[in-house]
């Protein structure tokens, strides 16, 4: 008895409009949360999200349709930038208005399996349908649109501007201000480094200003691989290659990397380096960094890391192979209130499928 399923209006590979046929005249003894699940075709999420319409016959006398988005490449995210389900009357023309106000439109999806990652849901009285919607047939049919638009990894930058590169390949020997990290020695522009740095430029031409004829400016509280990374960002624009790099390599060493890093754009004004930080981390989120990136986010106020790693861990897979080990533990003991809002964020109400 699955949903008949027929596309219309429009079709792209970043949104669809569809028509979903629904047999209630069958459905309509089926009680409890017992789900009819319909794939809708997307070309474009080949590999990387699924598409589906839910439908829940009774559950407390009404039904309940539902169109999510879930992604099954935990290396890529998306947005789903418009989602809406309408239902029609049985004669094709719309349901009175006043009968419209008691559906209840909700933007959270409810969940399916894997990570959720947008959608819509509706819910109406049965005895609304029966009256409005089922045609001779005995069916109903729900209009339904979404949008879905790839947004992790996020899309390549624009190409940098090659003046710094210029200045630190062809002018090495111009460089007139020189770094102290962890026992290394990194020679720098300062023009260079004010432009692109706040701090840097109230620290090399503002009234604080260290004496020009300093010739080794200390840096305290950083790693130097992290320092010079940021000092190849200032130069190219770009993400250096040396840590690029570590895309390929595990989750929990490109954390602790891009930690530091983000650790280090803050502290220097460098916010488009921040963003891409964040962003890296968002995209490679996992069971093995989740906690720990949660509490980062907490700490340093990311607003889109922390409801990554929430959403991450409200998937019920992800937060039972989370919840045993012993990072989570520490968080029981160390982070009460963050682990309640974990747990809030876990206990969302939604209806099982």
């Amino acid at each position: 008895m699955a949903a008949e399923l027929t596309c219309s209006v429009s079709d792209s590979l970043e949104s669809k409009c569809f028509n979903l046929r629904l047999q209630h005249s069958v459905t309509n003894n089926l009680h409890g949360n017992h789900c009819i699940e319909t794939d809708v075709p997307f070309p474009s999420g080949a590999g990387a999200f699924r598409c589906t319409a839910n439908y829940w016959p009774m559950n407390c006398n009404r039904i309940t349709i539902s169109v999510v988005v879930t992604r099954t490449n935990r290396q890529i995210r998306h947005n789903v930038p418009a989602a809406h389900i309408d239902l029609p009357g049985k004669t094709g023309l719309p349901v009175p208005h006043d009968i419209m106000a008691s559906i209840t439109r909700d933007a959270m999806p409810v969940p399916a399996a894997g990570d959720v990652e947008g959608g819509t849901t509706i819910s109406v009285r049965c005895d609304v349908v029966e009256r409005y919607c089922v045609d001779v047939d005995g069916h109903f049919t729900a209009l339904c649109t979404i949008a879905v638009s790839r947004s992790w990894p996020p899309p390549p930058l624009p190409a940098p501007p090659t003046l710094g590169r210029d200045i630190s390949v062809v002018a090495p020997d111009l460089a007139d201000v020189s770094f102290r990290v962890e026992g290394e020695t990194f020679a720098a522009h300062r023009l260079v480094l004010a432009a692109r740095s706040p701090v840097f430029k109230a620290a090399l031409y503002g009234e604080m200003a260290e004496s020009k004829a300093s010739s080794v400016v200390a840096i305290e509280d950083m790693r130097a691989p992290t320092f010079r990374s940021m000092l190849d960002y200032m130069y190219h624009g770009s993400l250096p290659v040396a840590v690029a790099a570590t895309l390929e390599i595990d989750d929990a060493a490109l954390k602790e990397e891009f930690q530091h890093l983000y650790v280090a754009a803050d502290r220097y004004g460098l916010d488009t380096l921040k963003e891409m930080c964040e962003e890296v981390l968002c995209a490679r989120v996992s069971v093995s960094t989740v906690l720990s990136n949660l509490v980062f986010a907490e700490e340093r106020t990311c607003t889109k890391l922390k409801p990554r790693c929430l959403d991450f861990l409200a998937v019920g897979e992800n937060f039972k192979e989370v919840a045993v080990t012993s990072e989570y533990f520490d968080m029981v003991m160390e982070s009460p209130g963050l682990l309640a809002e974990v747990q809030n964020w876990f206990k969302r109400p939604r209806l099982s499928s």
